[in-house]
């Protein structure tokens, strides 16, 4: 979890300074991430939490761990952020490599992604996920991605070891389906950011 935070601390800008509509810890929880150019909707999985409130502190505006755990003790937790598509860094392989580049200059030059599938989300937006190991930290991660017109964005698994990597993998499928992007409810004012629950899924 370490390694996933700093990464995304060193490379990305800061689209999500977070004002959190609503902070409460919801099982099975629904809400929408968004920023200047984006917003996106994600469920926690079965027996998994939305908090809108532990990641603050690190920049995440929505973190996601199994239930009974916490965002600081879980082996397993998820988050989703977004960033903006530039001409240098503007499709999904130039993201991943500017991610192993940065950890690599960080001193973990075993550092490396590898690429693990494609993936549908519910509403039949395609991405990809790859698998991110080598840190000095040993934590395991995947990353699932999503290119928009002016974003990427990113849901994140981190794990503190391969056996629980592995068995976290099917739940963040599941979290990873289940994202949406909402064009419409992009904020007009870019000071409204970060997390906003927003009712129920759509079945």
């Amino acid at each position: 979890m370490k390694t996933a935070i700093l990464l995304f601390l060193i490379l990305l800008s800061a689209l999500a300074s977070i004002q959190a509509a609503d902070v409460k810890i919801v099982e099975n929880g629904y809400g929408i991430v968004r920023g200047p150019g984006y917003a996106f909707t994600l469920k926690a999985p079965p027996g998994w939490v939305i908090d809108a409130a532990s990641g603050v502190e690190q920049g995440l505006p929505a973190v996601f761990y199994p239930n009974g755990t916490t965002w600081s003790e879980s082996p397993a937790v998820a988050y989703a952020r977004a960033r903006p598509r530039t001409k240098k860094i503007s499709t999904i392989e130039e993201t991943v490599q500017a991610a192993v580049d940065a950890l690599r200059a960080q001193g973990n030059p075993d550092y490396s992604a590898k690429f693990l599938k494609i993936i549908k989300s519910d509403d039949g937006k395609q991405g990809m996920i790859y698998r991110f190991s080598g840190s000095k930290t040993g934590d395991i991660e995947a990353t699932a991605y999503f290119k928009e017109k002016q974003t990427i964005d990113f849901v994140t698994l981190s794990c503190r070891s391969e056996k629980v990597f592995d068995a976290a993998l099917p739940s963040f499928e599941q979290l990873v389906a289940s994202y949406a992007f909402q064009a419409e409810k992009i904020p007009v004012d870019p000071n409204k950011r970060g997390f906003f629950q927003d009712g129920t899924p759509k079945e």
